[in-house]
């Protein structure tokens, strides 16, 4: 009886066995989510043809196969594929050791419902992997979903699997985290062994296929849905107007564009313009109650007023409605949205009263960096575990640092850093170090001492008896000369691990090691002084325009009548300046070519196509480049070849141009233009002229994907390549000291440093000769 039951048990559970097993795929990887792949709308996929895979990775074959069909095309949604590269993750991953981990992360937005989701995994492990120990482990939100065995005829192959995500696992912010467990031999083995290695491919997808989502119309969900923190792609926030706009009504939809710039932040913002047409995306209408939108249905308001409405085009896309009886009603509307955003409710809000901030100060917009005092590195910083690392050799910690472009480094002694920070100490004295890089450019490294070791009494070490750890200072002089206007800022700690013998301890991933949030950085020896045009500063920043980051001394300079074409490039060039700040700007002006006597003690942004271009030949001769329709008038001062300042590039000294060049073509071109502004001196004009309308949309472009390529005072835009030149006259702003600008201004020229040194030494000499022979005299009188 004892027998028969024990056999029954186990038939039992050999059956249960069997079931599992068939319900794995012949590579070994648990098809997770597989029972709802039709997603939510309970229709089982039809199948679809596996993708290519390596040759040999049957396995993978299979894995393709059995899941094509998760992302099979459903009516009514749409799919999304992204890579680990457009994630952040640019280089892969690189999972190293027993247990190298990595992650990526990636969103849903809010106006969307996830039918279904795919990981499309590229990878590459190491052939010396033992097959039945190694693995690799796939999280999504910290829920395992899937392992991946490792063969030995793939290891050092390229690898595609697709792995399911089963959409109800799925929120607004996603987590898929890669563990390698890796082992090369079935003795006693070495945690950090070379041989212990998988690479994840950049190219990498997550492929999502999603249904839009009706939303309620309440502004307290602003800025969403036009701009969705989940999101990291470009923004697309169209504009749309009743009639064609009044400047008035272009500097209330330019205030709201330096606002979606801003909280775009890196990701690339464009507004396409419309007129009397409901956009095929969420929008934002600018209405009066003389211009409104036909088709939109609202009555008429009798102070600013805020709304959100469904597209009568589709219910599902929303309009944002910026409304007001004329155009100063729309500017306060739209200053309402863009600064008491949180105050927001309901459909509606009609705005009562509102009062303007004051002006701001020179340089404190909110993502530069400080210039009047220390700043602390925990200010730089979203999240103080930014500042933190695992592991014996942990990614960089990065901190980015971006600042005024105009200050003058020249001669500088370093910028000083109080750099704090701790870390798990070593057993004994080794050749761990922790190292500070700029720009990737190596600054200074320090050796990471033992526990209680501490020869060099010029330094603190003291034990967190809390923890552990050891915790460090160090006095750092950054080389001035290594600083730009966008730098990045890293920490790169590399700990070695200690065993006695092979198998006498097991290294576990302990070390740990921090930056202390009080490290300070100090940039306020450096004086705001800079050679301009440089257009490098513009590209990077927006300076000088920027200066002020709510545009105090800018004059954005059109046509009486812009097209759409003119109304984008303006828009996108103001999404860039807040994207460049972090805040909005309201107290820019918004003029026209024939408004002249408004442009004094402002700086200009120029941008048109015909009447831009009569205005620059308006204003003499000496301009770089002017473009018209077909003509193109080109000249260069005397002194020709001359280096512009750009640091870090072979680029950095400007080609020859012609002394002038008026030349009639067909062809389409635009340029950047930068000069001196002829009505008030010190002051600047850049230039966005273009012989037509996509041209002015394609020097916008330039500056967001071919920055680097951008400076002097020149930089011609011809199609996906940039030219960049210096053939004008420069001049200098800022506030400096006298003697340094006397210094600053003489050691470019060495030869006249010299022959006023003669000059001097002559002087002297004849002062001292002179003395010394009217003392003579006088002792031979006695």
């Amino acid at each position: 009886m004892q027998l028969r039951a024990s056999w029954s048990r186990y038939t039992k559970v050999s059956a249960i066995c069997l079931l599992v097993a068939a319900a794995m795929d012949p590579g070994g990887v648990m098809l997770a989510g597989a029972a709802p792949t039709g997603g939510r709308t309970g229709k089982a996929p039809a199948p679809a043809a596996a993708p290519e895979v390596a040759s040999g990775a049957s396995a993978a074959a299979d894995v393709s196969g059995a899941t094509a069909a998760v992302i099979a095309p459903v009516p009514g949604t749409s799919q999304r594929t992204v890579t680990f590269a457009q994630l952040g993750q640019t280089n892969g991953l690189r999972l190293r050791g027993t247990e190298g981990s990595g992650d990526v992360n990636f969103g849903i937005r809010l106006d969307q419902s996830v039918a279904s989701a795919l990981l499309r995994l590229r990878y590459t492990y190491s052939p010396a992997l033992i097959p039945d120990l190694s693995q690799l482990k796939v999280y999504l939100n910290e829920e395992l979903i899937a392992t991946l065995p490792f063969n030995k005829q793939d290891g050092g192959k390229n690898l595609v699997r697709d792995i399911p995500l089963d959409a109800r696992m799925l929120s607004g912010f996603n987590r898929v985290r890669l563990v390698l467990i890796g082992h090369y031999t079935m003795e006693c083995e070495d945690p950090m062994h070379s041989s212990l290695w998988a690479d994840i491919s950049p190219q990498s997808e997550i492929v999502t296929s999603t249904q839009p989502l009706t939303l309620r119309n309440d502004l307290s969900t602003l800025p969403a849905p036009f701009f969705d923190r989940h999101d990291n792609r470009d923004q697309s926030v169209p504009f749309v107007f009743g009639a064609p706009p009044s400047l008035a009504v272009v500097h209330a939809a330019g205030v709201v564009a330096t606002w979606a710039g801003a909280i775009g932040d890196y990701r690339r913002t464009r507004f396409p313009v419309s007129v009397n047409a409901f956009p095929s995306k969420h929008g934002i209408a600018f209405v009066t109650n003389d211009t409104m939108l036909p088709g939109l249905d609202l009555p008429k308001v009798d102070a600013p007023t805020l709304r959100m409405v469904s597209n009568p085009n589709d219910p599902s896309l929303k309009l944002l409605v910026i409304q007001g009886r004329d155009a100063k009603d729309l500017e306060t509307a739209a200053l309402a949205l863009v600064s008491g955003r949180a105050a927001l409710s309901g459909d509606a809000t009609r705005i009562a009263e509102l009062q303007q901030l004051p002006p701001r100060p020179a340089y404190d917009a909110p993502r530069w960096v400080r210039t009047d005092r220390p700043v602390k590195l925990g200010e730089l910083v979203d999240n103080p575990s930014d500042l933190q690392a695992n592991g014996y050799m942990p990614w960089p910690i990065r901190i980015q640092l971006n600042l005024p472009a105009d200050l003058l480094t020249w001669q500088n002694t370093g910028v000083p850093m109080d750099l704090k920070y701790r870390y798990t100490p070593p057993v004994k004295p080794d050749d761990s170090s922790m190292s500070v890089s700029i720009n990737d450019q190596f600054v200074r490294a320090y050796r990471l001492r033992s526990a209680g070791a501490s020869s060099d009494k010029s330094h603190m070490l003291v034990e967190l008896l809390s923890d552990g750890t050891m915790a460090d200072r160090k006095e750092v002089r950054i080389p001035a000369f290594q600083v730009a206007s966008r730098n990045s800022l890293s920490f790169q700690f590399a700990m070695e691990p200690h065993k006695e013998g092979m198998c006498s301890q097991t290294i576990t991933n302990a070390a740990r090691s921090a930056i202390d949030a009080d490290s300070t950085i100090d940039f306020s020896d450096l004086p705001h002084y800079a050679e301009l045009p440089n257009l490098s500063f513009f590209a990077g920043s927006g300076f000088p325009f920027t200066k002020y980051a709510d545009l105090a001394q800018t004059a954005v300079v059109m046509s009486k009548t812009p097209d759409k074409a003119e109304l984008e490039t303006v828009f996108s060039a103001l999404g860039q300046f807040g994207r460049s700040t972090g805040v909005y700007a309201d107290r820019f002006e918004v003029l026209d070519t024939t408004q002249t006597d408004r442009f004094k003690d402002r700086d200009l942004l120029v941008v048109g196509g015909k009447d831009a271009a009569d205005l620059l030949t308006k204003w003499g001769k000496n301009l770089p480049l002017v473009i018209d329709q077909t003509r193109r008038v080109m000249q260069a001062e005397p002194q020709g070849y001359r280096g512009d300042g750009a640091t870090g590039s072979a680029l950095a000294a400007s080609r020859i141009g012609p002394q002038r060049m008026d030349a009639v073509s067909q062809g389409p071109l635009a340029a950047l233009v930068g000069f001196e502004s002829p009505v008030s001196s010190s002051r600047s004009v850049v230039a966005i002229n273009a012989s037509s309308d996509d041209g002015l949309l394609s020097v916008v472009d330039a500056i967001d994907t071919q920055g680097n390529a951008i400076h002097g005072d020149l930089a011609v835009v011809n199609g996906d390549r940039t030219a960049s030149y210096r053939l004008g006259k420069t001049y200098f702003v800022g506030d400096v000291s006298w003697w340094t600008r006397i210094r600053y201004h003489l050691s470019s020229h060495p030869i006249l440093v010299g022959l006023v040194a003669l000059l001097a030494a002559f002087a002297i000499a004849l002062k001292c000769f002179g003395w010394l022979q009217r003392r003579a005299a006088r002792r031979l009188e006695k």
